[in-house]
């Protein structure tokens, strides 16, 4: 398991690779209050996902130079939805 601290000097350059896609704003401050929760709450941030996962509650509103991986587009949203658990 990667451990955050493993990576402390370059955290700013490795990171999981992710995107989060939603259909509509609304989801997207959904999830960002569910991710501010766990960022509050009692968690192993130790865990370089988990980390950066506590984080994704963060935006370009709070801070210019934040960003998140939730994309809200509702038409990448429905293309992904046919393809549930298939891999390329």
């Amino acid at each position: 398991m990667k451990r955050y601290s493993d990576y402390k000097d370059i955290a700013s350059t490795v990171r999981a690779n992710y995107k989060i896609v939603v259909p509509t704003e609304e989801d997207r401050k959904e999830l960002m209050e569910a991710f501010e929760h766990f960022h509050y709450a009692d968690i192993d941030t130790e865990n370089k996902a988990v980390n950066q996962l506590a984080h994704e509650y963060r935006d370009n509103l709070e801070d210019e130079s934040t960003w998140n991986n939730i994309i809200v587009d509702p038409d990448l949203y429905r293309s992904l939805e046919n393809r549930k658990g298939k891999s390329e």
